[in-house]
């Protein structure tokens, strides 16, 4: 009913009765959130953290406000802990790595760009950064990380133009199907007057040449990978953070 106030007054009720609920927690931070009051919000969403340190909703919003409070290091202890329950996506150890820069620790974000790459050797933004820092650093595995970047690009390149083709090719089956399917309709319905039940049933006859043909098309190179998406944040100040959003702010470009 959008009315945020009387919302928040009956959760402040239901968590007097039971405390320790969590998800209660997290929705008292989302509320007070909305309504800008993010020290609130702060409050309530980090009782909901320390009784369930499992939520990744909740573990997210804290690192974001620990990055706009200029808390870089702390936001370290969320993103490690999302690395922890997600150990496959890559976008929380990048942001464990982001923060490591932001906050100045150039050799311990280095580092841990490096334990990156050997476990997602083929992610781009990863290679960029490393290639970045060996360039500032003045170290002389820049130009091994540079050649893997180039590689890695033009990889994703041809994966990209499979899948182009693929749809394009499934669009061009299916248009082709659609005509012939036309072309053979008047025939189609005299075969259907003639054969309106199949012997010994009473089911309708449905000619296979009516049906859709199925044309899709699996890349054999798996589908490209792409950035996950999560809700905008506002933009900081002009650096390296300075056009990224929430979930991808520690992100490059």
């Amino acid at each position: 009913m959008e009315d945020p106030n009387q919302a928040i007054e009956w959760l402040m009720q239901l968590i007097s009765v039971v405390p320790t609920d969590p998800h209660v927690l997290s929705k008292l931070g989302k509320l007070y959130d909305n309504e800008g009051d993010k020290s609130q919000a702060f409050h309530y969403y980090y009782e909901s953290y320390r009784y369930f340190p499992s939520n990744i909703e909740v573990i997210e919003w804290l690192g974001a406000y620990c990055i706009d409070t200029q808390f870089c290091e702390k936001a370290i202890e969320y993103f490690e802990r999302a690395a922890l329950i997600l150990p496959t996506q890559v976008k929380w150890q990048l942001m464990v790595a982001s923060c490591y820069r932001r906050s100045g620790n150039y050799q311990k974000a280095l580092e841990k760009y490096k334990v990156i790459h050997q476990k997602f050797p083929e992610n781009v933004e990863c290679l960029r950064f490393l290639v970045r820092l060996c360039t500032d650093m003045g170290l002389k595995e820049v130009q091994e990380y540079m050649t893997k970047l180039k590689k890695v690009e033009k990889l994703k390149e041809i994966r990209e133009q499979r899948i182009k083709s693929g749809r394009d090719g499934s669009a061009r089956n299916r248009r082709e199907g659609s005509a012939g399917g036309d072309a053979g309709g008047s025939k189609g319905e005299r075969l259907s007057v003639k054969l309106k039940a199949l012997p010994g049933t009473s089911e309708p006859y449905e000619s296979s040449s009516n049906k859709e043909i199925d044309a899709s098309y699996i890349d054999p190179l798996g589908p490209q990978a792409e950035r996950p998406k999560t809700a905008a944040r506002k933009r900081t100040e002009e650096d390296d953070f300075a056009d990224e959003e929430l979930g991808e702010d520690l992100l490059p470009e």
